[in-house]
């Protein structure tokens, strides 16, 4: 999953700039994988972006824009109401009905993400992730173990004394 903000690069409008900073600026310290599409250069993802949020939101959209792959997530206005309410990971569509979507992912997927990350900050927090889940996995075996030991145990066979 990857996170798509649509901006403008040309735009005049302080107000947008600073509202299309804000939203990279944290997508970054959060280590989300985000691509950005400038709307300028890219006529047809700016008609991509109009259609989908004018379905959603019944009005011209202005940039900055928020998708999670192709879903729409919302403007800047969205953006800052999740933002205050410490709901980033719902805005951005990275948790999914409270079940974190990272947690999700195949061990294959979360290599990728390891190859992905862009700086070795974020490449240690996902290896960091790895270590936990393999941590736990060989307490699990350990005492599956210890119950077959204790099933397989034999009875003692007496000995004839002389």
């Amino acid at each position: 999953m990857v996170i798509k903000l649509y901006i403008s690069s040309e735009s005049a409008n302080k107000t947008i700039k600073k509202k299309q900073q804000t939203i990279l600026d944290r997508l970054t310290t959060r280590g989300v994988p985000f691509d950005v599409i400038d709307i300028c250069s890219d006529v047809e993802a700016k008609k991509f972006m109009q259609e989908k949020c004018a379905l959603k939101t019944g009005k011209t959209p202005l940039p900055p824009q928020v998708f999670s792959d192709e879903e729409y997530c919302g403007d800047f206005e969205k953006f800052e109401e999740y933002q205050e309410d410490n709901n980033l990971d719902v805005f951005f569509k990275l948790v999914t009905n409270g079940v974190d979507a990272e947690a999700e992912k195949t061990d294959e997927e979360k290599e990728v993400n390891v190859e992905k990350a862009e700086t070795p900050e974020k490449a240690k927090v996902v290896e960091e992730d790895h270590e936990k889940e393999d941590a736990e996995e060989p307490a699990e075996k350990i005492e599956e173990t210890s119950e077959e030991a204790t099933d397989t145990k034999e009875e003692p066979v007496p000995t004839e004394s002389a």
